[in-house]
């Protein structure tokens, strides 16, 4: 969930950085009048961080997946060993 999470905040964040901008300083500080304008790095700053918060994010969940699916592998790999054979085991593995 934590992973959804910061990925779409970083999504939002690089597509649209001043309006992401404009929300948080609304919800961060209270001003009388006009919000506070940024430079024009900081905009760029915003974006390379909301991509790499995707790119946190997506890497996160490739690896969850790849964990999951190995761990899949080698369950189904210990299941196919148990049953495909009839001899006793003696306790030596077999090279």
């Amino acid at each position: 969930m934590l992973k959804l999470l910061v990925g779409i905040f970083g999504l939002l964040e690089a597509l649209y950085p001043d309006r992401f901008m404009r929300v948080m300083t609304d919800l961060s500080y209270e001003y009388n009048g006009d919000a506070p304008t940024p430079k024009p790095w900081v905009v760029t700053a915003a974006r390379i961080e909301g991509v790499v918060l995707l790119g946190v994010a997506i890497r996160a969940a490739i690896k969850a997946d790849c964990a999951a699916t190995s761990e899949e592998a080698s369950t189904d790999a210990a299941d196919s060993d148990d049953q495909g054979t009839d001899e006793a085991d003696t306790g030596v593995d077999r090279i």
